[in-house]
């Protein structure tokens, strides 16, 4: 009997987490360069400040915390994976390396590729946790880590910055133009970075809170 369970419990680990390789393999490898929009947007992920596409409110009004951001293989379109908690470990990732990329591909109709996990840039496995949500500390980095374009617009100032950090609306779409990337989410500055949301273990087995 003993047996029994300890294997139940080792093909349960199994399945409901994801081993290293399993999230790994859609981390992104390729060269990159992120103009201020896509940097502001980085920074908009780790604040938890998205426009929700899977409810019905413009933006996610609960309490978020970064999981998953993919870009774009051309760096122009990022896209955000959430949990619905900052409690360490209350969402499972299980699966959701998956879902974003293929999110992120439909949406930006290209391929995509994951940036970061959780406040960790793992493209290209530069493996950097983010805490400081400075802009000039940020576009400074990123710099360093040759990950920003030199031919950026220089709209965005640190005295403007939270400005566009906690966009709350806008009036972009969600669907793409195959002309332009003018007014869609997550390749404009003016507007919000699109994402979803992941229910933590107490959503879902009922005990929702805010």
């Amino acid at each position: 009997m003993k047996k029994i369970i300890l294997v139940f419990i080792f093909i349960f680990t199994i399945f409901t987490f994801p081993s290293k390789s399993q999230i790994t393999k859609y981390f992104g490898s390729s060269k990159v360069s992120l103009d201020e929009t896509g940097v502001v947007n980085f920074l908009r992920y780790l604040e938890g400040i998205f426009y929700a596409e899977d409810v019905v409110l413009n933006r996610a009004a609960k309490i978020m915390s970064p999981m998953f951001y993919a870009i774009s293989d051309d760096g122009k379109v990022g896209y955000g994976w959430f949990c619905r908690s900052h409690l360490k470990n209350a969402c499972a990732d299980d699966f959701v390396a998956y879902q974003i990329v293929e999110f992120c591909r439909e949406y930006a109709k290209t391929n995509c590729s994951i940036f970061a996990y959780k406040n960790q840039i793992v493209w290209n496995n530069i493996n950097i946790e983010i805490n400081d949500l400075s802009f000039d500390k940020n576009i400074e980095l990123f710099k360093n880590l040759n990950l920003y374009s030199n031919n950026s617009p220089k709209k965005i100032s640190e005295e403007n910055y939270l400005t566009y950090l906690h966009l709350d609306f806008d009036k972009c779409t969600s669907k793409k133009n195959s002309f332009d990337y003018k007014n869609l989410r997550g390749a404009n500055i003016d507007c919000l970075l699109p994402g979803r949301y992941e229910l933590t273990t107490n959503d879902k087995s009922g005990n929702n809170y805010d």
